[in-house]
């Protein structure tokens, strides 16, 4: 019983490797390359996101169109547009299946290298890859690695391939809309690609786009104009819930906070979607050496004579630039003021500059301590002003510091 036990425990130890090595032998052959079935377009090549065309990922989606512009729609048949990873000294090809038939589309020459200028319709001030999709004809080379927008037309056979590069632009940065602040690539695979500006002064409450290229659109020619920037669906939804949903979209994307900032974008092929990330690293330092403060209001005596009613049209108290202190910069009043009278801090004189109520400035000193000079709008006042309740001489210090934006008021008695 022992020695058939022994025996059979043998066999079994020998029938796996049996059973290997026949799997082996019939898997010498190479499987044979498998064409997609599906009907659609599709780019592959070395070190790309796809090697081959039956690689899910080789697959394009038609391209993304600007509908306030061209033919007003959302995309087109025949117009396919993608972006993927390709690597240094690559080739790739593109791929049409009609009827479970393929016909694979390379270049004459492997493509050309130039300005998007003499591509025609490439409104970005960049060198692509371009050329006229040709059957049969060699793979399309590419040098440089990098994420890349591929474009294809195949109604006139036009193909472009842009290296992206990365933007900001718009009401919040520091050129307005009249150039992009530039986002250089810090990190790139397959997987995903980041741009990384660092200490990009952005405005409060204002938009912004990214914007790739420095330009608008990968490919207009009036009835196809693709949309080459990245904005949210609506801002005000995004300005209220503070979410930026960004991606190929055609509103603007709006900045909370004024300050420095690390602004990073990053693009993710798994889910070829677009993400931005800002992290506040400080506050914009401004000049004010120039600007301008005065009192305006009524609660000062002016010539020629005096009047109860808010000064308009005329530069108000003692207009003047300040002292600065390193990053401090202080203006100084000695004024004699009127009981019940109302006053505020306002820049050269006008709306719009900076104006300091009650409400805008951190307010001590004795005559704040003891009650002189209150916010006017805890006594009935219709605005948080500084309205005297002990009239007489007072020195007042307005003090903003460009660094913080902190801003004091001081308010004392003048020595008798």
């Amino acid at each position: 019983m022992k020695r058939f036990i022994t025996l059979q425990w043998m066999l079994l130890l020998i029938l796996p490797v049996f059973l290997f090595s026949c799997g082996s032998d019939d898997s010498e052959e190479e499987p044979e390359p498998l064409e997609p079935k599906k009907d659609g377009f599709y780019i592959y090549g070395t070190n790309t996101v796809a090697a081959s065309d039956a690689d899910l990922n080789a697959r394009m989606a038609r391209a993304v169109l600007d509908p306030a512009q061209g033919a007003k729609v959302d995309n087109m048949e025949g117009i396919y547009g993608k972006f993927l990873y390709i690597g240094a000294n690559s080739t790739i090809s593109f791929m049409e299946v009609i009827d479970e038939v393929a016909t694979t589309f390379g270049a004459p020459g492997g493509g050309t290298l130039d300005s998007g200028k003499v591509a025609g319709n490439v409104l970005i001030k960049d060198k692509v890859i371009f050329g006229t999709l040709t059957a049969d004809a060699p793979a399309i080379k590419v040098a440089e690695e990098g994420l890349y927008y591929a474009f294809a037309n195949v109604t006139t056979d036009l193909f472009v391939l842009m290296k992206v590069k990365a933007d900001m632009i718009g009401d919040a940065t520091p050129l307005n809309w009249a150039a992009g602040t530039g986002l250089p690539l810090k990190s790139i695979s397959k997987d995903s690609t980041v741009f990384e500006g660092k200490n990009i002064a952005l405005r409060d409450a204002a938009g912004y786009r990214y914007r790739f290229n420095n330009g608008w659109h990968v490919y207009n020619d009036l009835s196809v104009v693709t949309l080459s920037s990245l904005g949210v669906p609506d801002y005000a939804e995004a300005w209220a819930t503070g979410i930026n949903n960004v991606g190929l979209l055609v509103s603007n994307i709006p900045n909370k906070g004024e300050g420095l900032y690390t602004v990073r974008l990053k693009y993710n092929a798994a889910t070829n979607t677009w993400t931005e990330k800002k992290i506040k690293t400080g506050f914009v330092l401004k000049d004010y050496s120039e600007t301008q403060m005065g009192l305006f209001g009524n609660a000062y005596l002016t010539a020629p004579k005096d009047t109860a009613a808010w000064e308009v049209g005329v530069d108000g108290y003692d207009l003047h630039t300040p002292e600065k202190d390193g990053t401090v910069y202080t203006w100084e009043w000695t004024v004699d003021l009127l009981e019940g009278r109302e006053f505020i801090f306002l820049q050269d004189a006008t709306w719009g500059g900076l104006q300091i109520d009650y409400l805008g400035a951190t307010a001590e000193g004795v005559a704040i301590d003891n009650g002189d000079i209150v916010n006017a709008k805890e006594v009935g006042g219709e605005h948080p002003n500084y309205r005297v309740i002990n009239p007489g001489t007072y020195i007042i210090t307005l003090a903003v510091d460009a660094a913080t934006d902190a801003r004091t008021v001081t308010i004392v008695p003048a020595p008798n």
